[in-house]
C-alpha cells in the first residue's frame, strides 16, 4: 500500500522532478512509500526517486512563453483530452488509495491543470486524506492580482498545509506572494531542498556549463562554446557542457560536429553534482536546483537567468544571492561570448549563507508525522 501519492507536472524544465526525487530518497529512509503520478513528457533520464511512477497522458508547454499546452505529438490539447486525463488521474487516486496527497506547485502554479487537480483535491477531501502543497521559495510575479486572490482562496479551501521549500532567514514566501499573511497558519518552511555535500574535496579544474532540462538555453550553450578561447583563466582547461535531456536534437548534433578542442558536449551527466564539486566555475541558468548545487558544493558560479514569457523567479532569486556574493549574475540581454568569458574569469567562491539546506529531510519528516498521526 502506498503511503503518499505525489503529483508533479513538469512543462519546460526538470527542477520540479529533481526536488521530488530528493524528497523521495529521504522518505525511503523513513520507511515511507511514495507513488509519483506525472503528466510530463516521459524521458529515460528523468528520475523521480520512486519505485512506483504512474504516467498520465503526457503534455508540455507549447513554447517558452507558456502560451498553451500540447500533447506528446505537439497538438494542442482539447476538452476531450482533458476529460480523459482527469478520469485517468481520479482512477489512479482510487487505485493507489494513499494516506496523504501532496501536489507540487498548485495552486501557486500549474493553474492550467485545475481541470483535473480541483476534482482530485475534492475527492481527497471527501475521503479525509490530508492534502499538502509543496512549493518553492519564490513564485513568478503575476500582473493580474485576481490570480493571486484565486491562489489564496484555493489554498484555504482545498489544502491543509503548504510546505515552502525555502528559508525565511533569506526571504519569506510573502516576498513573491502578497497574500502569504492570509495563509500564514498553513505555511511551514522546510529549508531548501539541496543535495548532500558529499563530493567536496580534491583538486578543482575547468568549467562546467549546464542548461537545466535543456528545453531552453541554446543561446547560453552556444555562447559558452565560443567563450572558452576568450577566457584569460580557463582557455587551456577542459570545459564540460551539458545541454540537458530536452535540448533540441538537431542543435545538439550541429554543435557536436563543430566542437573546438578542449570542449566536451554532453546531453546528460549522471554525476553532474560530482563534476560541479570539482569544477573551478559553474555556468548555468538560475534555476532553483542548480543554485542548490552551487550552495552544496561551494563552487564559484555565473548565472544567466531564464526570463522568457514573463518568468521572474530565476532573475529575482539570482539577484538576491548575487547581492549576498553567492554568485555572479549576467543579464541574459547582455549575454555574448566575451561578456560570459569576462564573468567566468571574475567568478569567486560563494559566501556561505546561514540557511537550511536540509529541505528534503525536513519535508520527509513532516510528511511522515502527518501519516503517522503525530502532527
Amino acid at each position: 500500500m502506498t503511503d503518499i501519492l505525489i503529483y508533479v507536472q513538469h512543462l519546460l524544465g526538470i527542477g520540479h522532478v529533481r526536488r521530488i526525487a530528493l524528497i523521495n530518497a529521504e522518505l525511503k529512509k523513513l520507511g515511507i512509500k511514495a507513488t509519483v503520478i506525472t503528466g510530463g513528457i516521459p524521458d529515460a533520464a528523468l528520475d523521480f526517486g520512486s519505485d512506483d511512477v504512474i504516467q498520465l497522458p503526457p503534455c508540455r508547454t507549447a513554447d517558452s512563453g507558456f502560451s498553451g499546452l500540447v500533447d506528446a505529438a505537439g497538438n494542442p490539447v482539447n476538452e476531450a483530452w482533458k476529460q480523459a486525463r482527469k478520469q485517468a488521474l481520479l482512477d489512479a487516486f482510487k487505485s493507489v488509495a494513499p494516506k496523504l496527497l501532496m501536489i507540487e506547485m498548485f495552486p501557486f502554479g500549474r493553474r492550467a491543470f485545475r481541470f483535473e487537480l480541483l476534482p482530485l483535491l475534492e475527492r481527497a477531501g471527501q475521503a479525509g486524506i490530508p492534502r499538502i502543497c509543496s512549493v518553492r521559495d519564490l513564485l513568478v510575479r503575476k500582473s493580474d492580482p485576481s490570480k493571486e486572490v484565486w491562489m489564496r482562496d484555493i489554498a484555504r479551501s482545498h489544502f491543509d498545509h503548504v510546505l515552502v521549500h525555502g528559508d525565511p532567514m533569506l526571504f519569506g514566501f510573502g516576498r513573491s506572494f502578497p497574500f502569504a499573511s492570509d495563509i500564514a497558519d498553513m505555511i511551514e518552511y522546510t529549508g531548501y531542498v539541496a543535495p548532500k555535500a558529499e563530493f567536496l574535496g580534491g583538486e578543482r579544474q575547468g568549467v562546467l556549463v549546464s542548461a537545466g532540462g535543456g528545453a531552453v538555453g541554446a543561446a547560453l550553450i552556444e555562447a559558452a562554446i565560443a567563450a572558452r578561447p576568450l577566457s584569460s583563466r580557463f582557455a587551456d582547461q577542459p570545459w564540460d557542457i551539458v545541454t540537458g535531456p530536452h535540448f533540441p536534437t538537431n542543435t545538439f548534433h550541429r554543435l557536436a560536429q563543430n566542437l573546438p578542442a578542449g570542449v566536451t558536449l554532453h546531453r546528460f551527466l549522471p554525476d553532474f553534482r560530482e563534476r560541479m564539486a570539482h569544477a573551478c566555475v559553474s555556468v548555468s541558468q538560475a534555476g532553483y536546483n542548480t543554485l542548490m548545487d552551487v550552495l552544496a558544493t561551494g563552487t564559484a558560479s555565473v548565472m544567466v537567468p531564464f526570463a522568457d514569457g514573463g518568468e521572474s523567479e530565476q532573475t529575482e532569486r539570482a539577484a538576491i544571492l548575487a547581492g549576498k556574493k553567492v554568485l555572479s549574475l549576467l543579464d541574459p540581454d547582455d549575454l555574448s561570448p566575451q561578456s560570459l568569458a569576462n564573468q567566468i574569469d571574475r567568478a569567486k567562491n560563494p559566501v556561505k549563507l546561514d540557511i537550511s539546506l536540509d529541505g528534503a529531510g525536513i519535508t520527509a519528516a513532516k510528511l511522515a508525522e502527518r501519516i503517522r498521526g503525530k502532527a
